[in-house]
């Protein structure tokens, strides 16, 4: 069996007849900003000719744009391919597909196994992450693959059991992200000139949980991936400091570890041709890759592409600082929290004694509002445990429904400030984002 790097997550294998697609992303920018560092392997329009055969399957893991190219999917591919994804608490994803023409949607549940012609699936779901990503494994007879994608933590042990039942007796390839996905540490500027050292700190951890898993799974193989992107925001050189996870800068990471299943991580860049029955990687010509990341951004920047970004769009000209619309958008969020704790108290449930500061900007000029979410009050000043500091065009965006919150964090738009730094605070950000799309979807 042979499964193909196409770029990012997107993987292309197939189980005897049948083809899969995964998490196909394009040049449609992500999160406001981000864009791919290595363009899809094959001419996107031959990929999407494969969709109107009838033994291809198109696998989405979840909605982030960088997993799912709203532009081209909905432009090019068949409306009425087979597009598979997990089953998620929230529909928003399947509604989204709707609204992009789509109806053929398998969705996979938590709990249950679902068979197709030659080939099974199962979701790798960890509802203490995350209720709306989760990872896909594949598997049929001979092999088993798992696309773990953002799930780059290490698995609980449920997850480790049902992944041990599922890939028994089976060739396991093992996929998981080996790169920074968000505004962390890039955005930090309390770090100052440790941003780097941050970032490769934090990129060795992913490397690292992901051989933790292959080992605890006892998987053949693992397969960096989810981490070829790069965001461009005018004034800003976050695309040239972004980290490059080719299997060199990866190695560096990691040499200095005790780790003693290192082999196991394929030198894989996409492009590559891996065959699970030899473990070989094979491509159809040499090329070097950081030539190709190279000449890529120069690519991107001499096309033209950024203007597709937020920070480039001329149409987000309202520069307003405007308190009304701020204290507006923080009390609304306050009321996203309760009402989700209401159906999920036990996720993240330390948020309600979190204090954050969005803290939005025009030259000199600034205004500032504070949510305690604990006592639910909007606060004029900026004591907090988070803070936001937001151009006012693009918070003046994100009221009026134009970008999503994940385009200011993620999307590297707005400065990021936490008290104390080493307190990740990962609470807030995950429900600032998950707020962020059901109030532009309002």
């Amino acid at each position: 069996m042979k499964l193909t790097l196409i770029n990012h997550s997107s993987l292309l294998f197939n189980f005897k007849k049948n083809i899969i697609l995964t998490d196909f992303w394009n040049t449609s920018p992500a999160f406001g900003s981000w864009l791919p560092s290595a363009l899809p392997f094959y001419n996107p329009t031959y990929l999407a000719s494969l969709s109107f055969e009838d033994n291809f399957y198109l696998a989405i893991s979840h909605g982030h744009d960088d997993h799912m190219d709203n532009y081209f999917l909905s432009k090019y591919f068949n409306k009425n391919m087979k597009i598979i994804i997990n089953e998620f608490p929230s529909p928003s994803l399947k509604r989204r597909l709707n609204k992009l023409g789509f109806e053929n949607i398998i969705q996979i549940p938590r709990e249950q196994k679902v068979s197709f012609e030659d080939f099974e699936v199962i979701s790798i779901f960890d509802e203490s992450v995350s209720n709306d990503d989760a990872g896909i494994s594949f598997r049929d007879d001979n092999y088993c693959i798992h696309h773990g994608n953002d799930n780059w933590m290490k698995l609980k042990q449920s997850n480790l059991d049902k992944l041990i039942d599922f890939s028994k007796s089976r060739k396991f390839l093992y996929c998981s992200q080996t790169n920074s996905a968000s505004g962390h540490p890039m955005t930090y500027s309390q770090y100052g000139s440790e941003i780097e050292k941050e970032l490769k700190k934090k990129v060795r951890a992913m490397v690292i949980a992901g051989l933790q898993n292959v080992e605890n799974l006892n998987a053949d193989y693992f397969l960096p991936y989810a981490g070829f992107a790069k965001g461009y925001v005018k004034n800003k050189n976050y695309h040239l400091s972004a980290f490059d996870p080719t299997y060199e800068n990866l190695k560096k990471l990691i040499e200095s570890e005790e780790i003693t299943n290192f082999e196991k991580m394929i030198n894989i860049f996409p492009g590559g041709t891996f065959d699970l029955s030899t473990g070989k990687v094979e491509y159809p010509f040499n090329f070097e890759p950081n030539k190709l990341l190279e000449i890529t951004n120069e690519y991107l920047i001499n096309e033209n592409f950024l203007i597709k970004c937020d920070t480039y769009n001329s149409e987000f000209s309202n520069n307003k600082l405007n308190v009304k619309n701020l204290e507006n958008y923080l009390s609304e969020f306050c009321k996203f929290v309760y009402s989700y704790l209401n159906k999920f108290p036990d996720f993240y449930p330390s948020i309600k004694d979190k204090k954050v500061c969005f803290e939005i900007f025009l030259d000199s000029q600034k205004e500032c509002r504070t949510i305690d979410i604990q006592n639910q009050k909007i606060l004029n000043n900026d004591t907090c445990n988070k803070k936001f500091i937001i151009p006012s065009n693009l918070f003046n965006a994100l009221h009026d429904k134009k970008i999503i919150f994940e385009n200011l964090y993620t999307g590297f738009h707005a400065e990021v400030m936490r008290f104390p730094l080493d307190k990740h605070n990962k609470d807030i950000t995950t429900y600032l984002n998950m707020f962020g799309y059901k109030y532009k979807n309002s």
